[in-house]
């Protein structure tokens, strides 16, 4: 049906973007525990949260259109290579957002 290969990246891909969700969302859980009352923790609440929900619904999209069109795989895997960039670039930006804070309060 598919070609085995390319469908295997994929389920890669999958489990990296699972186990890059679920760090991020410990990251920012932290973040909120610290800053909850603040506009920082909600913010950072808001966005990891709208972030996941495009993320998810990017996955979902690329991989019904990848098993109903296998040929569009050409199309799909820069598609799932940003993906996996932009889930690391949020955890980067979380834990940097985070350290940066936690600087500023003991201050």
């Amino acid at each position: 049906m598919y070609n085995l290969n390319l469908g295997t990246y994929l389920w890669i891909a999958l489990i990296i973007l699972v186990l890059g969700s679920l760090y991020l969302i410990w990251e920012g859980y932290k973040v909120h525990k610290l800053f909850a009352d603040s506009i920082v923790g909600k913010l950072v609440k808001a966005l990891v949260i709208v972030f996941l929900i495009e993320l998810y619904s990017l996955g979902l999209v690329s991989f019904a259109f990848f098993f109903f069109y296998p040929k569009g795989a050409v199309v799909l895997l820069p598609i799932v290579a940003l993906w996996i960039l932009s889930l690391g670039f949020a955890i980067f930006a979380i834990r940097s957002a985070k350290k940066e804070v936690s600087v500023l309060v003991k201050r």
